[in-house]
């Protein structure tokens, strides 16, 4: 017996003649598609004919705007692999979409696998909120690096991404792990949206091999992440398995004998596609332009889903990387604070320092779908991370007469670092006054413990780790040390709360958003042997039921534009000491933002515009009188504005463009006032990357991409400084890539970064270290298969 049709008649206005292509308002939140279509009738008027058991268990995305009865069917049907038909006035009918040409199919039992189109614009985000939103549904600045676009850059790390990413300044660290800040502070990380309490710098990240795309929410996003965030929040969305058979295979091979192997393999397990599978393996084994640096690095990461029913799917997850490398960490400049006049490959440091690194990660997730649109998610992750280093490092400048450094330190540690993520969350649609709302309610708990044992030269009995009077030199004469361990610590970081967001659809253009958070936080540490002095555990920042509110406004000029506002709290709990041994007190202040942005040539290009004030007090800085701890600043400020360009602006062109503008400075200080805060960052940066793609004619298959990168003049130091600050000038780094298809499934590029080989620096830093080259000019030439 065939299934009974659900014939959605539920208003008696029929669009009629020329009337029935024309615009109307719409407001439908993200529910299932059959509540979806029968809402759509509801407001436009109009008859739908579909099977209900069919469109069971499938999702619609939020439809907010003007749009004809076939651009909102359009919409709410995008990827789900059904069609509508016209079968007379005001009347469709929805069916399976053939595979191929010819007359559509009736309705039956299908398998559906919707393939979105690859671009460097994301259709939705989570970042913000948890329910996944359009970049015009946020009022706030979000940027998105895509599987694309990572692809077309070869970004393979984080320093990649983040290098790349608008409004984020990547500094480097060493060989293996960064800092990346936004609007003058630290950025912090989430996994899969589940806020976290392991910093996002100074520890090393995953491989980007298996991440779908990277998402960055720019200014205070303690609402969703937690006590703590200040400048914004990364968050990384893992690849997940596929019901189609799909295989991926690279191999690239680059200057300094840069290698990489990568495979990702996914599809489905079993017949019906209910139990999925991926597998990613990545591999890494290159030097660097600095002597005697090398890093072997491996990946593997495998994930399952699994459908209980239609409407609930449970995932499990594990990924282990692997990291060898060579110690690393920038030059030390002369003790009259100059560069050093050295060539870019100069290394400074012996050639038996390394840094071994091992992270591994443990997760699973289950959500439910409800036919009204709701969700439920959980999702629980653990991660286990070990870090071995054993280097020694100049502590302090080059004398400039006689190329002498004072001293080296030597220096031994074995670290442990364990994490906990747990989340909650329900978030769906509901109606009141007669309109359609969304809420997002949940509560999260991370805990973030460290234990490390080692010494150094200012460890107790570790006096013998301390060399004096070495020649710089490649390599320096620092003999390999025999390291006792003398010293230990623990330290643990707990944060639980409750969160929220309310998006009210007031009039049809306006929706208020509305959200806040209800935060424990906990943190304390002590010493533990060999250290010679075991201390119990010392209480440190510690807040109960501490609320950060956020609201924003969204106004739809048309279905191109929206303008934004948006309030931002900050609370950030710190653990940095006074010279008395007490706990800074917590900083605090506020973010406003307005902004607008846009949506060109049918969705495909986004244009978004933000402007920023950010105000807080009692920030950490060292305390000059009393080395090793610090005080609170008065209040600081950091200002600025942010573009973005982003998308397919024409067939086979994408583009990713910023241009950022940030200012700091001392508002309210005993003895910096109105001096800026750090010279650090550069007033200016700005970020291009195109690649255009030859559809047909006699260049079909041919692609080429240009890139251009830089910023304005930076230094090191503060102000204040003693030591004179090292400056660098406006600098600007052009790309290139030109690539092939040799057929369907293989394609081969060939690129060139930094083409014009510009001398320049990826961080400023002190006397002794951190003075970054960035690399000269350097070619990579890539081979991808598919099946």
């Amino acid at each position: 017996m065939p299934r009974p049709l659900h014939l959605a008649l539920l208003v008696s206005a029929i669009w009629a003649g020329s009337a029935f292509a024309q615009s109307k308002s719409f407001d439908l939140p993200a529910q299932g598609l059959g509540s979806a279509l029968t809402a759509l009738a509801k407001q436009g008027g109009i008859q739908i004919l579909f099977d209900a058991d069919a469109l069971k268990g499938k999702q619609a995305s939020m439809l907010r705007g003007s749009y004809s009865a076939d651009e909102a069917l359009g919409k709410l049907l995008s990827g789900s692999g059904f069609q509508a038909v016209s079968t007379g006035k005001a009347t469709y009918a929805i069916q399976k979409r053939p595979p191929a040409e010819g007359a559509p199919n009736v309705l039956g039992e299908v398998t559906v696998t919707a393939t979105p189109e690859r671009s460097y614009k994301a259709d939705k985000v989570s970042v913000a909120g948890k329910m996944p939103l359009t970049l015009r549904e946020i009022p706030n600045s979000v940027s998105v690096l895509t599987r694309e676009q990572m692809d077309d850059q070869n970004m393979v790390t984080v320093w990649d991404a983040m290098s790349q990413m608008p409004g984020v300044q990547a500094i480097a660290n060493d060989i293996s792990q960064g800092q990346y800040h936004s609007r003058g502070a630290a950025l912090d990380v989430q996994f899969d949206g589940a806020p976290s309490t392991l910093p996002l710098s100074g520890y090393q990240q995953f491989d980007l091999a298996m991440y779908e795309r990277i998402e960055v929410l720019r200014g205070p996003s303690g609402f969703v992440q937690g006590s703590g965030a200040i400048s914004g929040t990364v968050n990384f969305v893992r690849k997940r398995a596929e019901k189609e058979f799909a295989s991926r295979f690279l191999a690239s091979t680059g200057s300094w004998n840069n290698n990489r192997l990568e495979a990702d393999v996914t599809g489905g397990l079993a017949q019906d596609g209910r139990l999925r599978g991926r597998a990613v393996f990545s591999y890494v084994d290159r030097d660097y332009v600095f002597n005697r640096v090398h890093t072997e690095k491996w990946l593997a990461f495998g994930t399952l889903d699994y459908d209980i029913t239609p409407s609930t799917t449970a995932n499990i997850y594990v990924a282990h990387q692997q990291d060898n490398s060579s110690a690393f960490s920038g030059l030390p400049a002369y003790t009259n604070g100059r560069f050093l006049n050295v060539d870019r490959s100069f290394n400074p440091y012996p050639d038996w320092g390394r840094m071994e690194w091992n992270t591994t990660d443990l997760g699973a997730d289950l959500t439910h779908k409800f036919d009204s649109g709701w969700t439920v998610t959980g999702r629980v992750l653990r991660r286990k991370q070990t870090q071995f280093f054993k280097d020694a490092y100049p502590a302090d400048g080059v004398n400039p007469a006689n190329s002498v450094i004072s001293s080296y330190i030597r220096r031994e540690f074995d670290y442990e670092y364990d994490m906990d993520n747990v989340d909650v969350y329900a978030a769906g649609p509901f109606q009141l006054f007669g309109r359609r709302h969304n809420l997002m309610l949940g509560a999260n708990y991370s805990n973030f413990f460290s234990h490390g044992v080692g010494a150094n030269a200012s460890s107790p009995g570790s006096s013998y780790l301390r060399v004096n009077n070495i020649l710089l030199s490649d390599p320096p004469v620092v003999v390999e040390p025999n390291v006792i361990y003398t010293t230990g610590s623990e330290n643990e970081t707990t944060q639980s709360g409750f969160y929220g967001q309310l998006r009210l659809s007031v009039v049809d253009p306006l929706t208020v958003v509305l959200g806040g958070r209800l935060s424990d936080y906990n943190y304390k540490s002590r010493t533990i042997s060999p250290n010679p002095t075991p201390t119990n555990w010392a209480q440190g920042g510690r807040e109960t039921g501490q609320f950060t509110p956020y609201a924003g406004l969204l106004y739809d000029v048309n279905k191109y534009l929206t303008l934004y506002a948006s309030y931002s709290d900050i609370f950030a709990p710190q653990t940095s000491k006074q010279v008395d041994n007490t706990v800074l007190e917590p900083r605090v202040g506020r973010q406003y933002e307005v902004g607008a942005k846009t949506e060109l040539v049918d969705g495909k290009l986004a244009v978004n515009l933000g402007v920023f004030n950010i105000r807080d007090k009692n920030r950490a800085f060292a305390d000059a009188n009393n080395p090793g701890y610090y005080i609170a600043a008065g209040e600081l400020e950091s200002k600025g504005w942010e573009v973005e360009v982003v998308g397919r602006p024409a067939q086979g062109w994408d583009i990713s463009g910023s241009y950022t503008r940030l200012d700091t400075e001392f508002l309210k200080d005993s003895t910096r006032q109105g001096q800026p805060v750090s010279l650090w960052y550069p007033k200016t940066q700005f970020k291009l990357w195109n690649k255009y793609r030859f559809g047909q004619g006699e260049l079909e298959g041919l692609s080429l991409g240009f890139g251009l990168r830089g910023a304005s003049q930076s230094a090191s130091g503060t102000a204040t400084s003693t030591v004179a600050a090292r400056e660098q000038n406006f600098y600007a780094v052009y790309d290139a890539q030109i690539g092939y298809n040799l057929s369907r499934d293989v394609a081969v590029t060939l690129s060139a970064n930094n083409i014009f080989d510009k001398t320049y620096y990826t961080r400023l830093g002190g006397t002794n270290t951190y003075n970054y080259y960035g690399d000269p000019r350097n070619f990579a030439l890539t081979l991808r298969v598919r099946y």
